[in-house]
């Protein structure tokens, strides 16, 4: 698993992402592997109400 993300982060500059805030799994995930809550918002990209962190690198 972690070649797939070292790949999308060094061919596809995959450097930001959007995790829903109701799931704990998906943030520690990606924090573990160095990525940084730098935001968040309150529905997701279709108007609904689930908020999302976005993270970067």
């Amino acid at each position: 698993m972690r070649i797939g993300i070292n790949n999308a982060i060094a061919k596809q500059q995959a450097t930001k992402v959007d995790v829903n805030e109701q799931n704990p799994k998906a943030l520690g995930f990606y924090q573990r592997i160095g990525f940084k809550v730098v935001g968040r918002s309150e529905l997701d990209g279709q108007g609904k109400p689930y908020p999302l962190l976005h993270l970067a690198l």
